[in-house]
């Protein structure tokens, strides 16, 4: 996954840096920091943020459990 990919996930998803470090356990004052350095490529993006991400993208199911949406997901 590269950054500009972490970087549309992240829009798709409608979230703010926070949110998503939330989303994936990311904790901390400088939690929203450490998803911009992986944004701006200037840390690597941890394997289990990959495959959660690659998760929220491709499972509908995933996002319903985050509760995360796509555009076009339907309400349950």
């Amino acid at each position: 996954m590269t950054p500009d990919d972490l970087k549309s996930a992240i829009k798709s998803l409608g979230l703010t840096d926070g949110g998503f470090a939330h989303l994936v356990g990311i904790t901390g004052a400088n939690a929203d920091r450490t998803v911009r350095r992986w944004k701006a490529g200037e840390r690597d993006i941890p394997g289990p943020v990959i495959v959660i991400v690659g998760a929220l993208m491709e499972s509908r199911a995933v996002r319903r459990f985050f509760g995360v949406a796509l555009d076009g997901d339907s309400t349950p």
